[in-house]
């Protein structure tokens, strides 16, 4: 029996032993441990240029921040990455990841996507296909100065294979969104996000950092975000946005609005990646702690207490996310499905040159997931 052989019939002893679990369980998930749930693991950083700009040629590594499934491949975002997209081959067959790939699709440095953080598939109605549209965090920069980088949204057609078409990007901005979501935030009397930046030696208000984003299911038009700080009460935040077709595919200006604001008790934690999920008909969300400011000089910065986990959630307001799993190890930023098939990956963030953390940069895992644990998965684990 040939190597590919054996490797399916280990990854289907995996579904089967799987499937014979006690739902409930919630898994664990560590770097270079390939255990059930986890079928497969690789450190996909590549270094690459931040931009077009020929004053700034210096190649940094890839830091995901955002998944999407397209075509036999992942679309990735990089939040240090102002002008491409990224694509990463899967074999769905024998669960190998390949190696990424970038796609230019902005040109113009006015246009540049300043930290980048969520792709999903827009369905293009009756033109047919996909728009991949993908969102900054629309948080002031580490200096707590408004950057209108930092409020773009891209949006590119794919073609018949997944891949970004160059000609088609298109770059708007999210301003009014952000001035529709500071309104609510004054409104119920949230606070805006601080954290400490090494550049100044103190913390400055960030506002807030959008970092999820998937389409509704069955309603085209509209899409759910996440923030991943601040939290309301302990609890992460998510806004819902009508009229995504119109600007995305149809280059409307202003058609995008907030219809609805919630929270959802994440143990503490903020979202900083989601999709829906049409194997088990629900939100798969990574989620984890913020930073925050530095309170005290004597205490090592940053916390190193992310705190990192995968829920799943029903989309309904009034039903609690259920914890899946939980990653000791690894930052959490980026979920989405394989296909409609038994795995799921994640990506995940492990260095950031500017808090001191310069390990791996960006890893994907892939996960055995197709049935949702019935108890004690709760969000405040």
């Amino acid at each position: 029996m040939c190597k590919r052989q054996l490797f399916r019939c280990a990854v289907g002893l995996v579904c089967v032993s799987l499937a014979c679990q006690a739902l409930g369980e919630v898994a664990t998930i560590r770097f270079g441990v390939v255990d059930p749930p986890v079928v497969a693991q690789r450190d996909v950083t590549v270094r690459l240029i931040t931009s077009n700009h020929p004053q700034d040629p210096r190649p940094r590594p890839l830091e995901c921040s955002g998944l999407a499934w397209a075509g036999g491949r992942l679309l990735m975002t990089s939040d240090r990455h102002r002008h491409v997209l990224f694509s990463v081959p899967i074999d769905t067959a024998t669960a190998t990841i390949g190696e990424p790939t970038h796609h230019v699709v902005v040109t113009n440095e006015k246009l540049a996507l300043g930290d980048l953080e969520a792709i999903t598939l827009l369905p293009r109605g009756e033109r047919g296909g996909f728009s991949a549209v993908a969102i900054c965090s629309m948080s002031n920069d580490p200096l707590g100065e408004p950057d209108p980088m930092r409020r773009h949204a891209l949006s590119v057609r794919l073609d018949e294979a997944g891949l970004p078409v160059a000609s088609t990007a298109r770059v708007q901005t999210l301003s009014p969104i952000r001035q529709s979501l500071d309104e609510h935030f004054k409104a119920l009397r949230v606070a805006e996000y601080a954290a400490y930046t090494t550049e100044k030696n103190r913390n400055t208000v960030r506002w807030a950092n959008v970092e999820a984003m998937a389409v509704v299911p069955n309603r085209g038009d509209r899409l759910i975000c996440g923030l991943r700080n601040p939290l309301a009460g302990g609890h992460a935040m998510l806004f819902v946005v009508e009229g995504a077709q119109r600007a995305f595919v149809h280059n409307e200006r202003d058609a995008l609005r907030v219809i609805d604001l919630f929270r959802l008790d994440l143990g503490g934690r903020g979202l900083s990646g989601m999709c829906w999920d049409p194997v088990t008909h629900g939100y798969l969300i990574t989620a984890a702690k913020s930073n925050g400011p530095k309170l005290d000089d004597s205490q090592p910065y940053p916390p190193n207490n992310l705190d990192s986990a995968l829920f799943w959630w029903s989309g309904h307001k009034a039903d609690a996310p259920v914890r899946v799993a939980t990653a000791p190890d690894l930052n959490l930023e980026a979920v989405c499905r394989v296909g409609e098939g038994p795995l799921i990956a994640i990506g995940s963030d492990e260095g950031d040159v500017s808090e001191g953390r310069a390990a791996r940069q960006s890893v994907v895992t892939l996960m055995y997931f197709t049935q949702v644990p019935r108890e004690g998965g709760a969000g405040d684990g």
